[in-house]
């Protein structure tokens, strides 16, 4: 689950600078999506924080890996200069 990870992130950074860390601390709440692997890890974050971003809601039973991986790969290969 990702914002599970994220919140433990959070609570080490915490730890290691001598702070406390509370999930109230945390703007704009959370959200869990389960995934299987590091890769759609980064594409369901990207898809929360786009949601977050863009002021939509976060869609757990619309939400497609597929479609949005090919949505961050269309993005990073739009940067690039092709001749």
């Amino acid at each position: 689950m990702i914002s599970e990870e994220v919140m433990k992130i959070f609570t080490n950074c915490a730890k290691f600078f001598g702070e406390e860390f509370d999930i109230e601390m945390v703007d704009g709440g959370t959200s869990e999506i389960c995934v299987d692997c590091e890769e759609d890890y980064m594409v369901g974050m990207a898809y929360i924080a786009d949601c977050h971003t863009y002021k939509r809601e976060v869609n757990l039973e619309k939400f497609d890996l597929a479609r949005e991986r090919n949505k961050m790969i269309d993005l990073y290969l739009s940067l690039l200069k092709f001749k």
